[in-house]
């Protein structure tokens, strides 16, 4: 798993490379509801090249070009996800708070992961079986118990149709779901609550959240199988995120339609 972890590094921080080669240099084009930039494909681009280069034929789920591969992942199929710039808006805003970030998974779950923030030198990665790394030292174990008065949740940063969050802290909303899951992850909040997203969005900051003692889960309380988001459509429903032992107590914080 080592070799994994030091592949993904690698490629992460060359995307970062080129992001911040383009940051501030690209105009906004519009896709769909959302937005994206030439910075986005040109990262992406690299990313992919990468990836076909050591693993040709893997399937691979892109946020810009969609699905690489002509068959959806099996139990033991090797795949991977991309989200070339994490958090375009603030990219384009020429804000920090944006992340490169792959996963590679097996099946429905993930096996290795790496969000690296470029503007603000921050390189999280996880490989299974290991700790999780900020930049390249363990993260600390997160805290069991409740949220303090203080204690910030990073919540979506726009209003969503039929999602309810009573929580009595700080809130904080960053627009990108890597960010919020590894700071999750690194302790600086207590949690994050994500609206239905695709898998490339949170699979490789959610797997680093795991590995360092946090959880992530459907709101209903179900696993996220991943496999199931493999062909690109949006998660089901909300997902929550927090240290393991209080996840099921941020769920009952949250409603839903």
């Amino acid at each position: 798993m080592r070799g994994l972890r030091l592949f993904l590094e690698e490629i992460a921080r060359a995307g970062g490379k080129i992001a911040l080669g383009h940051f501030g240099r690209v105009r906004i084009e519009a896709k769909g509801e959302s937005i994206v930039s030439e910075a986005d494909r040109a990262v992406e681009r690299h990313l992919l090249s990468c990836i076909r280069s050591k693993f040709p034929g893997d399937y691979i789920l892109a946020e810009e070009s969609g699905v690489n591969g002509s068959a959806r992942p099996g139990p033991a199929t090797r795949w991977w996800t991309i989200d070339p710039i994490d958090g375009t808006g603030p990219y384009l805003s020429r804000l920090p708070f944006w992340s490169v970030e792959v996963a590679c998974l097996r099946g429905s779950r993930v096996e290795g992961a790496v969000v690296h923030m470029a503007a603000l030198g921050e390189m999280f990665t996880a490989v299974e079986g290991e700790d999780a790394l900020r930049n390249g030292r363990p993260l600390a174990p997160l805290p069991s118990g409740p949220p303090e008065a203080h204690s910030y949740l990073f919540v979506p940063c726009r209003e969503v149709e039929g999602l309810g969050i009573r929580y009595g802290g700080r809130r904080l909303s960053l627009a990108a779901a890597s960010v919020a899951l590894a700071y999750t992850a690194a302790g600086s909040a207590f949690g994050a609550v994500l609206e239905p997203n695709c898998a490339y969005d949170f699979a490789p900051a959610a797997f680093i959240l795991e590995r360092a003692g946090g959880a992530a889960r459907y709101l209903s309380g179900k696993e996220i199988d991943y496999a199931e988001l493999a062909d690109g459509r949006l998660a089901p429903e909300p997902v929550v995120a927090a240290p393991a032992a209080q996840v099921g107590w941020l769920q009952g914080q949250v409603s839903w339609g």
